[in-house]
C-alpha cells in the first residue's frame, strides 16, 4: 500500500501544475468579454473540455473538470472507497433537492439540472431508492433522514430539511473516515464539523433577530459549551490559523450578513491543513489536497467568466479569487 501513496501522490502532484495557474488568471482578467474570453480559456486546462461541450456550455466543461478529477482519485486511491468522504455531500445535496421537490410535487425531470454528479451515487439511480424507500441498501440510516426532511419540507420547514441533511452529511463522512481508519481523514472531517460549527454560532450570535435553529453536530474539537457567544465563537476562530487569518472575512459578515469571505478562508484553510500534511507521502492528504485544489480553482474559473459577463472591474474579480492552491 506504501508503493501505491507515493505512486498516486506523486499522479495528482503532477497534475496540479495543469489547473488555473496565476499566468491563466492574468491572461482571463486582460481578456475581453464574449470571443477574447472564451479564446482565451481554450489556452487553460479547460481546453479539451471545452471542446466537447456545445459553445458557450461553460458550466457543463467546468463540471467534467471535477468529474474527471474524481474518477481519477477513485482509481488510484489505494482505498477507493475512503475518498468517498469528499463525494458524499453531494449525494446529500441531491437528496436534499430530492426532497425538496417533492413537496412540491416535482419529478426527476423537473429538477435534474439542480443535481450533481459529483456523488458516490449516479443522480438517477439515487431518486430511484429514494423514490422505492431503499436509501438505508446504500448508507445507514439515509431513509429515516430522508422521510423527516420530507415531513419538514411539507410542513414549510426549509431550515430544519437543511438541518437534517446537514448532521445526515457529518455523520455520514465520520463514520467513512473511521471505517478507512486513515488518521487524514479524521483530522478533516472534524475540521470540516468545526468550521460548521463556527460558521452557525457566529451567524446566530450576530443576527439573533433572525428564526434560524442551526444543529450542533458532534465529532469537532469544540464542545457545544465553549461556543455559546460571539467572543467565544471568534476565539475558537482563531484557534485554527489564527486570529489576523478571520478578520476581515468575520468583520465582512458582522457589517454585511454575507458569508462569501468566511467561506472562503474556510475553504483555503482546508486546502492549507492539506497541503501541510501532504508532506506525508504515506497519507490521503495528497489526494484530497488535488480534488481540493481543482474546485478552486474551478470556483476561479466560474468567478472570472461570470464577472466579466456581468462587466465587473477587474479588481474586484480578482478579489474573490481563491489563490490558496497556487503555488
Amino acid at each position: 500500500m506504501q508503493t501505491q501513496y507515493i505512486y498516486s501522490a506523486s499522479r495528482v502532484n503532477t497534475l496540479a501544475q495543469y489547473l488555473l495557474t496565476r499566468t491563466d488568471i492574468d491572461r482571463l482578467l486582460v481578456a475581453e468579454a464574449g470571443d477574447d474570453l472564451q479564446s482565451a480559456l481554450k489556452e487553460t486546462y479547460l481546453a479539451p473540455y471545452l471542446l466537447q461541450e456545445a459553445p458557450g456550455d461553460m458550466a457543463h466543461a467546468i463540471e467534467a473538470t471535477l468529474i474527471e478529477a474524481k474518477q481519477l482519485l477513485r482509481r488510484i486511491a489505494p482505498q477507493g472507497e475512503m475518498l468517498e468522504v469528499l463525494w458524499v455531500q453531494y449525494d446529500l445535496h441531491n437528496l436534499r433537492v430530492f426532497a425538496k421537490a417533492q413537496a412540491l410535487g416535482k419529478g426527476y425531470a423537473d429538477i435534474k439540472r439542480f443535481v450533481s454528479a459529483r456523488g458516490i451515487y449516479n443522480p438517477n439511480d439515487l431518486y430511484g431508492y429514494a423514490e422505492r424507500n431503499e436509501l438505508n441498501r446504500l448508507q445507514i440510516s439515509w431513509q429515516e433522514s430522508y422521510d423527516e426532511a420530507i415531513r419538514h419540507a411539507a410542513a414549510g420547514e426549509i431550515d430544519q430539511v437543511d438541518g437534517v441533511f446537514d448532521q445526515l452529511f457529518f455523520a455520514t463522512a465520520a463514520r467513512i473516515a473511521e471505517s478507512c481508519k486513515d488518521a487524514f481523514l479524521r483530522k478533516y472531517v472534524r475540521t470540516l464539523i468545526d468550521l460548521y460549527n463556527l460558521k452557525s454560532r457566529l451567524r446566530v450570535e450576530t443576527y439573533n433577530q433572525i428564526k434560524f435553529t442551526p444543529v450542533f453536530i458532534t465529532g469537532g474539537s469544540f464542545a457545544a459549551r465553549e461556543i455559546e457567544t460571539k467572543e467565544q465563537v471568534l476565539a475558537a476562530f482563531a484557534q485554527l490559523g489564527g486570529e489576523a487569518y478571520w478578520n476581515k472575512a468575520v468583520e465582512q459578515f458582522i457589517t454585511t450578513g454575507n458569508t462569501t469571505s468566511i467561506d472562503a478562508r474556510a475553504d483555503e484553510y482546508l486546502i492549507e491543513l492539506a497541503k501541510q500534511a501532504s508532506f506525508d507521502m504515506f497519507s490521503s492528504a495528497s489526494l484530497v489536497l488535488f480534488y481540493l485544489q481543482s474546485r478552486q480553482s474551478a470556483a476561479n474559473v466560474r468567478t472570472i467568466v461570470v464577472g466579466k459577463n456581468s462587466g465587473m472591474s477587474n479588481e474586484a474579480i480578482e478579489a474573490n479569487l481563491r489563490l490558496a492552491y497556487v503555488n
